[in-house]
């Protein structure tokens, strides 16, 4: 083969990457299936979206106590514990260990943890 034969196929293929759309391009977004929600929040809804969604909870029972600006849980195994803000949005996940966790820092306002309300002052 020659050299200038090896160039033009070099840079037809690099055309043809420039100009063929990307993978993600061509697939289709996919539809979210909404469920009934398990707890008792009620989300912030836009026009186009359903007005429920279904908030995981922890493992294992915890114990909630709110005491100033911090949240005092007792827990009797290791484990991961998620909190929704007041619109159903996961806020952060927590990791429990055995025994008292305080958490603090929480801005103020309505919290889901465990699926109870909790409020921050």
């Amino acid at each position: 083969m020659s050299r200038t034969y090896m160039m033009r196929i070099c840079l037809l293929l690099l055309a043809a990457m420039l100009c063929w759309p990307a993978d993600g391009a061509l697939r289709r977004r996919k539809v979210k299936a909404y469920r009934t929600p398990d707890s008792l929040a009620v989300v912030a809804t836009s026009p186009e979206m359903p007005t429920t969604r279904k908030m995981s909870t922890s493992t294992y029972p915890v114990q909630i106590s709110v005491i100033g600006r911090a949240v005092q849980i007792q827990s009797d195994h290791n484990q991961l514990l998620p909190i929704y803000t007041n619109n159903g949005v996961l806020y952060l996940t927590a990791r429990l260990n055995k025994g008292k966790n305080w958490l603090g820092g929480l801005p103020k306002g309505h919290y889901f943890i465990n699926n109870r309300p909790i409020t921050i002052n």
